[in-house]
């Protein structure tokens, strides 16, 4: 499999430019490696989905809907 990279940015307050690029490579060393900012780990596929099944419970159900600047760069077909 070749690697396949989608990235979006974020608003990040910690940061200078005031944003983050959250980066995800599928494919390489690691199935799934997950960058936010300087920070990167390495996933397997379950870990992976773990995460994604994660945060989609805690963020709605702590913060609500999904804010513009993430929705505005969702993609329904995978990215591509």
């Amino acid at each position: 499999m070749s690697a396949g990279y989608f990235s979006v940015t974020a608003p990040a307050s910690w940061n200078k430019s005031g944003k983050a690029t959250i980066t995800i490579r599928t494919g390489g060393a690691y199935p799934v490696y997950l960058c936010v900012g300087n920070q990167r780990t390495g996933l397997n596929e379950a870990e992976a989905w773990a995460l994604w099944v994660a945060l989609g419970n805690a963020l709605p159900a702590t913060f609500g809907p999904a804010p513009t600047w993430a929705t505005s760069q969702s993609h329904t077909d995978g990215g591509k």
